[in-house]
């Protein structure tokens, strides 16, 4: 409940933006993994969901798809100059 309070809509509304679905859900999934391991790690500190894990992951995701692009068209780039 308090990491529910204490998550601003707004910011992950902005977070995401541009992201697809599988992305979103990767970065929601992963910052349940991450606050469980400090779960695990440090059991008397356990913050249940930190918001910034969100956002942080939320543009990783939006990292790992701009690399994923990129890869895409130069292998295409590659792809089509060896065929000529």
């Amino acid at each position: 409940a308090a990491a529910a309070e204490a998550t601003d809509i707004a910011a992950l509304v902005a977070a995401s933006d541009g992201l697809t679905p599988a992305d979103i859900e990767y970065a929601a999934r992963r910052a349940s993994q991450e606050a469980l391991a400090r779960a695990v790690d440090v059991p008397a500190e356990w913050d249940p969901l930190d918001p910034a894990d969100l956002l942080r992951l939320a543009e990783r995701a939006r990292k790992s798809d701009k690399q994923i692009n990129r890869l895409a068209r130069e292998r295409s780039l590659q792809s089509r100059a060896a065929a000529e």
